[in-house]
């Protein structure tokens, strides 16, 4: 009994990032991505996010932490470098490595970002109901208590 319970929520714990992930970038940061001055994708958005967080990163990092081919990675760098929003810069200490950093253009570009996604987040969340949101909220609060335990 307890081995299929452990598999559901094995299953669970999968499934739920993949689709909130989803959601997420499908619902809301595309729409906020539309309206902005310089035309990204959620990648573009998703490495800004990674390098505001983690501030310079190898080329090669951000692909591994985003599971990204490096060619790919190289498009998706040239347009965020040819936009200001990104900078590359030699390494110091091996000069065979690009580091990217975020630019302060960049990091209003993803505050604006940001801001229009929880705006379209909040209207998403008042179409719930009361109990929804009640529910919602206990949810996500043991999620973030449970998870820890894990580790």
């Amino acid at each position: 009994m307890q081995k299929e319970f452990i598999k559901n929520v094995v299953t669970d714990l999968f499934s739920i990032p993949a689709y909130s992930h989803r959601i997420v970038r499908s619902k809301f940061t595309k729409v906020a991505l539309e309206n902005i001055e310089v035309s990204l994708t959620p990648l573009h958005f998703e490495i800004m996010v990674l390098l505001n967080e983690e501030g310079t990163l190898p080329v090669a990092k951000i692909g591994e932490r985003l599971v990204l081919a490096k060619a790919h990675m190289t498009q998706l760098v040239d347009k965020l470098v040819e936009n200001e929003i990104v900078i590359r810069e030699a390494d110091p200490d091996d000069r065979r490595v690009t580091r990217i950093s975020i630019t302060v253009k960049g990091k209003e570009t993803l505050d604006k970002i940001h801001e229009r996604v929880g705006c379209a987040f909040e209207k998403a969340l008042s179409s719930l109901s009361e109990k929804d949101l009640k529910e919602l909220t206990t949810s996500l609060s043991k999620i973030r208590n449970v998870l820890p335990k894990m580790i």
